[in-house]
């Protein structure tokens, strides 16, 4: 989703979506029926819904010591619309057209508003344009964010040129409308999303990243290929509340695979706490004891809670807390979410190195030959980087053309550079300076990088695959992004400049452009091996 487009939806709803994310939200469902879900303005190749009941969750009585005076005095303020005018909220996501991501937004309210009711600042500009026969205002975001009153109750927000498609949708015929049709009245806030469109980009880049998974876990990756739907619904109460999670199978033998998965996983979460937990009480105290106990008690009362229930093609997941549980769980699911998190940490490293990989390789396709590691003067010194050299490969030509190469990287002039290192060269897991980075060259006279000149593939006697061609280093030698310095490596005993960045190992990236989560547990000859370009030697890893 477009940052930019998030950031003007912040700005109509951000106190509210504060309330909703951080949990106070009551039992916005006190009605037995719930509220029922439209699929009015719904195209049909949209690939997801989010349906948000905003004035059953401020006007519940529940919500009577939350700041609501001042939530209603910063969005007069900064919108100028009352939230307690907000019935629904419903976002609705398509599949990326030619204009970008198709996002919109349909704002249902109580009592009338008018364009000039709402807060100027808003708007690129006040006067009403024509888009497809609609009378349009465009906001303040990325070109083509629009703002469309339908009628005095009803605002349109829209991006990607996705209002049409909104306003004339029938709710009918598509995946997505069909599905929401027929759900019925829900409590709480309900997201739908159908997996049939977007399912190749999400399993080939879930398949793509397997490897950064447990082993345990990699069957999760079959998720999309298993699923054909998605329905969450949050129903929280301030001292309780149910999240349900539906996962619509293609068939009824395919539920029974996916909940399996599920179990699998499950156990291994529960089996991961639990050894985590015994690894911090080692010291074998009668606490200690009481406290792993206790662990394992909860630890399976959670997992049996979490346990997937299959009827016919659906699989479900109801997990329904109060607030005294609620810390114990969040104690206990610490570990599998910091797990999540170095997960993600890891594939977004992952990530970065596979878009060097592939500038290396467009580099060398360009001018035949891999960069040097540095840009040099006339006399062969050393100016900049080679991070810098192949800037115009990851499309940051801009940046590249901003920077004096005939001075060194600490001129006056280059210096104020330094500050926009590109994504690319961040590595989340390590909380280095701003500027600095740890994807290094491995630099060496047996390496694939010289201390000084230029090499092929054609070079590569040992093979592309078996030829590590950027290292992601220790935290405590990152360096400048622009500064030609590398990590000089010590084929006797690499292992000391690498294995800190993530728990149990390090990320190389392969002259062939593969990328590989390196164990610190490696065979020192291998690794050597692999570090060599014309060693000769037969690698097994």
């Amino acid at each position: 989703m477009n940052s930019e487009f998030v950031m003007i939806c912040s700005r109509f709803f951000l106190p509210l979506i504060v309330l909703l994310m951080s949990g106070v939200v009551s039992d916005i469902g006190r009605a037995e029926e719930g509220s029922a879900l439209s699929s009015q303005y719904i195209p049909d190749d949209a690939i997801a819904a989010v349906f948000m009941p905003v004035n059953q969750i401020l006007s519940d009585p529940e919500m009577e010591m939350f700041p609501i005076e001042i939530i209603q005095a910063q969005l007069n303020e900064n919108v100028g619309i009352d939230p307690l005018h907000i019935i629904n909220v419903k976002v609705i996501v398509g599949f990326p057209g030619p204009a970008g991501p198709q996002i919109g937004a349909v704002i249902e309210l109580s009592e009338d508003y008018n364009i000039d009711d709402l807060n100027e600042n808003l708007f690129r500009s006040t006067e009403p344009q024509e888009m497809d026969g609609y009378s349009v205002y465009s906001l303040d975001g990325p070109p083509g964010t629009v703002l469309h009153r339908k009628d005095a109750r009803t605002l349109l927000i829209s991006m990607g040129g996705y209002l049409r498609a909104m306003l004339e949708a029938s709710g009918e015929t598509g995946k997505l409308p069909t599905l929401v049709s027929g759900l019925g009245p829900q409590k709480g806030v309900t997201a739908v999303a159908v997996l049939e469109e977007i399912r190749p980009i999400v399993s080939g880049l879930l398949r793509q990243n397997a490897e950064q998974l447990p082993e345990q876990l990699r069957e999760l990756t079959q998720f999309p290929e298993l699923t054909d739907a998605l329905i969450v619904n949050v129903n929280y109460q301030l001292l309780g509340g149910s999240v349900s999670v539906s996962a619509i199978a293609r068939d009824d033998a395919t539920a029974a695979e996916l909940q399996r998965i599920l179990n699998d996983s499950i156990d291994f979460g529960r089996d991961a706490a639990m050894q985590m937990v015994a690894m911090t009480n080692m010291r074998g105290t009668e606490t200690d004891k009481a406290t792993v106990k206790y662990t394992a008690r909860v630890a399976a009362k959670l997992a049996d809670a979490l346990r997937p229930k299959k009827s016919g093609n659906r699989v479900n997941v109801q997990l329904e807390s109060n607030f005294a549980t609620t810390g114990v769980l969040v104690g206990l699911l610490l570990p599998a979410v910091q797990a999540a998190r170095e997960a993600a940490r890891r594939m977004t490293a992952s990530n970065s190195m596979k878009q060097i990989g592939l500038a290396m390789h467009n580099h060398h396709a360009a001018f035949r030959t891999l960069p040097d590691r540095a840009i040099r003067d006339a006399d062969g010194k050393p100016l900049l980087s080679w991070r810098v050299k192949i800037l115009p490969f990851i499309e940051q030509q801009e940046l590249y053309s901003q920077f004096h190469l005939d001075e060194p990287w600490d001129s006056e002039h280059n210096l104020k550079l330094l500050p926009q290192m590109p994504e690319t060269y961040v590595d989340p897991s390590v909380p280095a300076e701003p500027g600095y980075t740890v994807f290094q060259l491995p630099v060496g006279e047996e390496t694939l990088f010289p201390e000084q000149g230029e090499r092929k593939f054609r070079d590569v006697l040992d093979g592309l695959s078996n030829t590590i061609m950027v290292v992601e280093t220790n935290r405590s030698i990152a360096v400048p992004w622009t500064k030609p310095a590398d990590v000089e490596i010590d084929l006797a005993n690499p292992l000391p400049q690498l294995g800190n960045t993530h728990q149990g190992g390090f990320h190389v990236l392969m002259a062939d452009g593969a990328v590989r989560f390196v164990s610190t547990s490696i065979v020192l000859e291998t690794l050597k091996a692999l570090f060599t370009y014309k060693g000769r030697e037969v690698v097994r890893f």
